[in-house]
This record gives C-alpha cells, structure tokens and sequence, in this order.
C-alpha cells in the first residue's frame, strides 16, 4: 500500500507500486523522461502497464525525448527486454551504456524515472522494492539530472540498441 506524506513523497514498497507510479508518471510526462537502471529491471519497468505508457508517451508527444541509461547492455538483451523494441525503433529514444570503468569508480547507488524536471521514482537498491516517487519536486529531480547528466557523458552507444536498416 503506498502511503503519502504531507510533503508529497508516496512511499513505495512493492513491485505494483513501482509499477503504478512509474506508468502514472510517464503518462504525466510533456517533454522528457530520463531512465537510469543497471539492466532495466524487467520485473518494474518492463511491466506491461509501464511499457504501455512510455511508448504512448514517445508516440503521442510531439517533442518527446527518452534517454535511458543501463549498466549491462546484454542483461536487456538476453532478457528481451520489452523496451529493447521501442529502443531499437523509435528514434526519439537514446539508449546508452555507462562505461565500465566509471562504475568502478562511482557505482551507482540506486534506479530512477524521472519526468520533465519535475517528478520522479526512485528506487534505492536493485535488490530490494523499497524507494518512493514524487509528483512535484523540483529539487530532487534537478539533483538526479545533473547526476544522470554525469553518467551520460561517460557513456556510449551500444550496437545492440539499434536495428541497422538496409
């Protein structure tokens, strides 16, 4: 059961409210949403619910922009990752790799989904479902940016993501 506080942030503390919110969230979502996960954990964000909304987001807004960050691109590969798909075809998707070395110096500490600059979802560990979202707040989305920001630039395309036409 999610449970909101006076302050906005909604507790999460199962697999349906990370799956809840985050399709609530993207569904919310103008402009941009912004994915950093170690392998895109199928279970959460490849929910059916959750795929649904961000293909409908990269569908129906005309200036979407997806940009999504993993640690180990043959993990979603091998998995056949629901959004390897949208990945692959929709150009207003980017999917990078965060370089391996830059994991070793600064590994990172926890998943997120963030909306415009203004909501987010935010799960603490990849091995337990305990994390919160929220609807409105600026701040900490601005901080999980310039951290996605971070890990962005030390990251690289990977062959996989793409389909090569001929």
């Amino acid at each position: 059961m999610t449970e909101r506080s006076d302050t906005g942030v909604i507790r999460l503390e199962s697999l349906e409210d990370f799956t809840e919110h985050t399709a609530e969230l993207i569904s919310q979502s103008i402009r941009e949403v912004h994915v950093l996960s170690p392998d895109l954990s199928p279970p959460w964000l490849g929910d059916e619910a959750v795929t649904a909304a961000l293909r409908r987001f990269a569908i129906t807004h005309r200036r979407a922009h997806i940009r999504i960050l993993v640690c180990d691109a043959s993990r979603v590969v091998q998995q056949r990752h629901p959004w390897l798909e949208l990945i692959r075809r929709l150009s207003k998707i980017e999917a990078r790799v965060i370089k391996p070395e830059i994991l070793d110096t600064e590994p990172l500490k926890g998943s997120f989904v963030l909306s415009d600059r203004r909501g987010l979802v935010y799960r603490n560990s990849d091995t337990q479902l305990i994390g919160f979202a929220h609807y409105d707040d600026r701040p900490t989305v601005q901080q999980q940016r310039n951290l996605f920001e971070q890990y962005w630039r030390y990251s690289e395309a990977h062959p996989e993501f793409r389909v090569l036409a001929l």
